[in-house]
């Protein structure tokens, strides 16, 4: 019985979790696009899939520097303005600015995530501790046209996350 019990739970073990995240790719964070601030981070549950930025993805930014929230809401906010239309911009600029208002500022080892979860929502997390929620393909989409949109935030980095 104790030997069935023990092969069981080393069974389990070696077995991935079906909802684990794989890093697919990665890249280096930089600004003004000499200064390495962090690493990048695409993962996915399967990184097979044909389109990496299909739901579930998620985007994770591990920091190496200090750097404000407001930084982050500003580029943001400058990025999607660049990969939308007008129209669309002005339909998600409310809902945009709602969600950039929790970024926080953060320092050497801090980790922001952004994941775009099966049911159209964007989870915005520090540290693991959920920040901001966003319903929508449409908005989510649009966030992530920061990193791979035809303007991204780094032509290189958008490479790298996609494994080009």
């Amino acid at each position: 019985m104790v030997t069935r019990a023990l092969t069981l739970f080393f069974t389990l073990m070696l077995i991935p979790a079906a909802h684990a995240w794989q890093s697919c790719h990665s890249a280096d964070v930089k600004a003004l696009k000499f200064f390495t601030v962090g690493k990048a981070q695409l993962l996915r549950q399967d990184c097979r899939s044909q389109d990496l930025l299909n739901a579930p993805v998620r985007l994770s930014f591990s920091y190496f520097r200090d750097v404000p929230g407001s930084a982050f809401a500003k580029a943001a906010e400058h990025f999607i303005e660049l990969n939308t239309s007008d129209s669309q911009f002005q339909k998600l600029k409310a809902r945009v600015e709602a969600f950039n208002s929790h970024y926080r500022d953060i320092g050497d080892g801090d980790t922001y995530t952004l994941t775009y979860d099966t049911d159209g929502s964007l989870v915005l997390a520090l540290n693991g501790e959920p920040l901001a929620r966003e319903k929508g393909d449409d908005f989510a989409r649009a966030y992530l046209a920061i990193w791979f949109g035809d303007d991204p935030y780094s032509d290189s980095l958008k490479e790298n996350l996609l494994g080009r």
